[in-house]
């Protein structure tokens, strides 16, 4: 993970009122709650999974050095963030843990330490890297077996890294030429499914671009996303 990133304090909207009410501020008080939710990010190297670790801490886009080479992760990068919610006088937070893994075959077999306690499972894939669709769905078919993650959420993210369009831009390709779509990820997906596991848990497809034109967009998509699946 790039040193010097300031860790975001709001990741999902937060929702302020003024009530000068102080039955409403008591009773606020004391139905303040606190539930911790913990986000595993897995995909195979090279997808941008710390730039998307990365992304989801940082509130400035500005302070991100997204021209520096991505670095494969060793181990894994956590952090925990809070997200705030209010609901009339019931006030929640939320501490979210951020657990991004690496990829690389030689620390996969590590994964399943980190499978305890997950809220919400992701699945990164690199939009333009249909060769390796297969490898993908049939790792993250492997997964979802193990017991731990029995009806735990999964995103399936077809992230396109600011890193893959910079090198596609400079090879002179088309980089909307054969990308991945959602509906094809999702058909190929499902089709690892049983019938009974495929209505145990839920899941979504969903394509993001982190880019200076879509940053803004994506972020509430994968904010949208993310509220949904763990039921926020």
């Amino acid at each position: 993970m790039p040193s010097g990133v300031p860790r975001a304090q709001v990741l999902l909207p937060s929702f302020r009122y003024d009530n000068n009410n102080n039955d409403c501020n008591d009773l606020d008080r004391k139905q303040r709650s606190c539930l911790k939710k913990k986000v595993l990010i897995l995909g195979l190297d090279g997808v941008g999974k710390t730039e998307l670790f990365t992304q989801l801490l940082c509130w400035d886009r500005k302070k991100l050095k997204i021209d520096s080479l991505p670095r494969p992760t060793l181990g894994y990068n956590v952090e925990t963030i809070r997200l705030h919610c209010h609901h009339l006088c019931h006030r929640q937070y939320h501490e979210i843990t951020l657990w991004d893994c690496g990829g690389q075959s030689s620390v996969r077999s590590l994964w399943s330490y980190h499978y305890s306690n997950t809220s919400l499972l992701v699945w990164l894939i690199n939009i333009h890297d249909r060769s390796r669709l297969d490898t993908n769905i049939f790792l993250l078919s492997q997964i979802l077996t193990n017991p731990t993650l029995n009806r735990v959420p999964v995103a399936i993210i077809l992230y396109n890294s600011s890193f893959h369009s910079y090198y596609d831009k400079n090879s002179n390709t088309n980089t909307n030429e054969n990308l991945l779509t959602n509906l094809e990820v999702s058909f190929r997906f499902l089709a690892t499914l049983s019938t009974s596991q495929a209505s145990t848990f839920k899941w979504q497809v969903i394509n993001v671009t982190l880019d200076e034109k879509n940053s803004e967009a994506d972020l509430k998509k994968l904010r949208q996303c993310f509220m949904e699946l763990m039921e926020l």
